[in-house]
């Protein structure tokens, strides 16, 4: 519940913050209203490129992309475009969104502070998903933008267990925006998905064990009968000197007890349905 207040009011917050508000509505999926005051050159290609991404527009984008790429980057550059998180992502998912080329993003992210975020940015540009020095939080929000195929549970995990680190998660506004969208999709992905299996492996069981039982009773049956018959067969086959000596009716009838006492005493049954479970598979732990 703290996570949760919490993280409503942050997003409370972002109303008077344009640029935390409308990377929100971005990896959120929610309406994008551009700021209507007057924005910097930058902010502005910004905030087209978003909307031109929501809007599922190629030319848009690419119209703001020619803007930006135009601008040339040195070996650690200072220009704060560079180091602009909430741009550069924008670009990224732009780029691959549309198929655009990617050399002059790729030079700028290589001319960018090294830490965890460029790396990451870097990966997510060459396709490089399963990185350990990326920020899974922000592989897992791309992905969902992106190619939502790609995710899977041990992304999930490891974007949970990074979110869980308190020393390093929350650190400033792009990554906190992150993260929080994160929980969403985790949440989202994981749990419902789990939850689904597990209900629909119990509802299996259920119908598995029943058809077993009933399988190992018919069968247990069939044995009995069979067993029957063949000491009928054997009788008869006695020599007549042998079936003087010997009372088949009270062979037969021996036999006939023997099948029926064996069906009638639960315990018989129960191990052999046992025994079937174990040759089907189904563990023993389970079977209690």
């Amino acid at each position: 519940m703290v996570f949760i207040e919490e993280k409503h009011r942050y997003l409370s917050s972002l109303s008077d913050q344009p640029k935390q508000q409308a990377l929100f509505t971005l990896v959120a999926e929610e309406i994008f209203q551009p700021p209507q005051d007057n924005v910097s050159e930058t902010d502005n290609i910004y905030f087209s490129s978003i909307q031109a991404i929501k809007k599922n527009s190629k030319e848009g984008f690419d119209t703001q992309y020619i803007k930006i790429s135009k601008r040339k980057v040195s070996e650690n550059s200072t220009a704060p475009f560079v180091h602009d998180d909430f741009l550069i992502f924008t670009l990224i998912i732009g780029v691959l969104k549309f198929e655009l080329g990617k050399e002059w993003l790729l030079g700028v992210i290589k001319n960018r502070a090294k830490n965890a975020t460029t790396t990451t940015f870097e990966n997510l540009l060459t396709g490089n998903y399963q990185s350990k020095a990326n920020i899974q939080s922000l592989v897992l929000v791309f992905l969902f933008l992106l190619d939502k195929s790609k995710i899977n549970n041990n992304q999930l995990i490891e974007a949970y267990n990074t979110i869980s680190d308190t020393h390093q998660s929350f650190n400033g506004d792009f990554i906190r925006i992150i993260h929080y969208r994160a929980v969403d999709i985790i949440v989202q992905f994981k749990l419902p998905r789990d939850l689904d299996k597990i209900s629909q492996l119990l509802d299996f069981e259920i119908i598995f064990k029943k058809r077993i039982k009933i399988f190992s009773y018919f069968v247990y049956n069939i044995l009995l009968l069979a067993l029957l018959f063949a000491s009928y067969q054997i009788v008869h086959s006695l020599s007549e000197e042998l079936k003087l000596k010997i009372n088949e009716v009270a062979i037969i009838t021996g036999i006939a007890g023997v099948g029926l006492f064996g069906n009638l005493i639960p315990k018989f049954r129960v191990k052999f349905q046992e025994l079937v479970l174990r040759s089907f598979g189904y563990p023993k732990e389970l079977n209690k």
